[in-house]
């Protein structure tokens, strides 16, 4: 299963998908929110991946592992 996390003022929110019929909704919904990320020019990691990979900043829905998290995090504003 491939996790997608969007860290934003609604809080930690979830969707979980694979290349599946059972999970082409929750797929298309992270798709959506990811390309809508994307646009707003805010960043993406793949974290807890396999094999000890190092953490990596993403910019395509593509390159979303299979069990690894993708952390969508807002933009941060000094004051």
């Amino acid at each position: 299963m491939k996790t997608l996390r969007v860290l934003d003022s609604t809080g930690d929110t979830c969707i979980t998908f694979d290349e599946t019929s059972a999970t082409a909704d929750a797929m298309a919904k992270a798709k959506e929110v990811f390309d809508g990320w994307m646009k707003k020019k805010l960043p993406a990691f793949l974290t807890k991946r396999a094999n000890g990979k190092p953490d990596e900043k993403i910019t395509s829905f593509d390159q979303i592992e299979e069990g690894a998290e993708t952390i969508l995090v807002p933009a941060i504003v000094a004051g």
